[in-house]
């Protein structure tokens, strides 16, 4: 744990700490990390991930490359609220970079559970996935509509109806990308 923790404050920083932790090979025994059933490294790695990830399209494709987006997406169903805040935070953080990058996240099957996010009962998980949402809204008309045929729509006005102060913001601007 402790390891997954520093690996993701060195990475945090900048897209150069971050490239270093690529480097070291981290990425691999991160995602292995969030394959083990302690919940504590899952929330933590997923962390770091998401740390990675944040700073260019290379690191996040690193982390791509690297499985993380097939065992981080059945994960928005754990009851766990803060691994999911991270989760969604990773796949929003993954997913903002490009169009491929979306791309990815989607395929990974998270719609419609994501949507399921927007009403959890912690509201990082909810505007986590708001902006996770968001990111993948924003790339193209074609992952937009994925969204609606998802019912995405419904979700998202009943998020920004329920939201208050700038966790709106999210919500309102994947109303603006559809």
């Amino acid at each position: 744990e402790a390891a997954a923790r520093a690996l993701g404050y060195i990475a945090r920083h900048n897209g150069e700490l971050a490239q270093t932790v690529v480097d070291a090979g981290a990425v691999p025994l991160l995602v292995l990390c969030v394959q083990e059933p302690e919940l504590t490294l899952k929330r933590i790695s997923a962390c770091a991930l998401s740390d990675i990830s944040k700073h260019s399209p290379e690191l996040a494709q690193a982390v791509v490359d690297a499985g993380a987006v097939a065992y981080l997406a059945p994960l928005i169903q754990s009851v766990d609220g803060k691994l999911k805040r991270h989760v969604c935070a990773c796949l929003a953080q993954i997913a903002k970079h490009s169009v491929e990058l979306a791309e990815v996240v989607v395929e990974a099957e998270i719609f419609p559970k994501i949507l399921t996010c927007l009403k959890d009962v912690d509201t990082q998980v909810r505007k986590n996935s708001a902006t996770c949402i968001r990111e993948i809204a924003k790339h193209t008309p074609e992952l937009a509509r994925l969204i609606v045929n998802a019912g995405g729509v419904t979700a998202i006005v009943d998020y920004v109806n329920e939201t208050r102060g700038n966790a709106r913001l999210p919500g309102i601007m994947t109303l603006g990308y559809i």
